[in-house]
């Protein structure tokens, strides 16, 4: 997914916690664990192109909170907890090119029964995969939980996901209504989906951006838009609000820099929402009118 915006990034010191040896050290190690379950689930939502798909869901009676720098699709977290192996004699281990960037530090609350989700591509991290997966198949594991992750996991998650020898790659077959699809689209003002983003370009007028109660019932609408129309997407997706639609794009897009040089993109890309972190972002360019507003579309 691009992102419309960027996360303020810090530097952040290193903590080393000491902990007592025997049982006492395993008792504080599990004290850390956040209660959100995890699954994973491998996906093809392009042929030939494979995907981790990850699921934390709050199992517990209360709400809990986790940052966004301890998700475990994020760098440098989205390497360490799983392993990659050829299913030839040796189960030669494969090797993953690793990201270096970090993201800043941003809180999410999850109320009992809440998820958040994301995916991981393979394939641009193990360059190997289809060459791998056409001689020998491929088996990728992880400890359950995970032991540089802050998560726990149902007892009968699984921990190993393979991708057999010569498997031909094809989509994933998903169903959804165009009729109602299309409708969805008129009521939540659906202007385009960029390729290979989850992202929409909504055209939203600014009366119903400075309208929180407004905004929530837009968002719902959105949410049900991408369950019923997108169901390759996770739950996480962004939104960028247009007042008017000859704009509606990235800033990078061809013509738009133009535009934010003379003053205009700025002043009709009115708002921008990311269901992960669940934050509106309001006027995000105009800086006395920019704040933003924690929404969440769970219901």
């Amino acid at each position: 997914m691009k992102l419309l915006f960027v996360l303020p990034t810090c530097l952040w010191a290193l903590a080393v916690i000491f902990f007592p040896s025997g049982s006492q050290a395993v008792d504080s190690e599990e004290e850390l664990r956040l209660p959100l379950a995890m699954e994973v689930f491998l996906k093809k939502p392009q042929a030939g192109v494979y995907v981790l798909e990850i699921h934390l869901t709050n199992n517990s009676p209360d709400a809990v909170t986790v940052n966004i720098r301890d998700l475990p699709w994020n760098p440098p977290n989205d390497w360490k907890w799983f392993s990659v192996f050829r299913m030839n004699e040796e189960n030669s281990l494969v090797k993953q090119r690793v990201q270096d960037w970090q993201l800043g530090s941003r809180v999410i609350r999850l109320v009992p029964g809440e998820s958040i989700q994301d995916m991981m591509v393979l394939n641009p991290r193990i360059p190997s995969i289809l060459a791998d997966v056409a001689q020998f198949g491929v088996q990728l594991r992880w400890d359950c939980p995970p032991a540089s992750l802050k998560f726990v996991c149902n007892a009968d998650a699984p921990h190993v996901l393979t991708i057999p020898q010569g498997d031909d790659g094809q989509v994933d077959l998903y169903s959804k209504d165009s009729s109602v699809c299309l409708k969805l689209s008129q009521v939540i003002g659906l202007i385009k989906i960029p390729d290979g983003h989850d992202v929409l370009f909504l055209l939203t007028p600014e009366s119903v951006m400075v309208d929180v109660p407004q905004m929530q019932a837009l968002l719902y609408q959105v949410d049900e838009y991408v369950q019923q129309c997108q169901p390759s997407w996770t739950n996480s997706w962004a939104v960028s609000f247009f007042t008017e639609e000859r704009f509606a794009g990235f800033l990078s897009d061809e013509g738009n820099r133009d535009y934010f040089k003379e003053g205009v993109w700025q002043q009709v890309n009115i708002g921008q929402y990311s269901s992960q972190i669940r934050t509106l972002f309001r006027f995000p360019w105009i800086k006395k009118r920019a704040d933003d507003v924690y929404i969440s579309v769970y219901r």
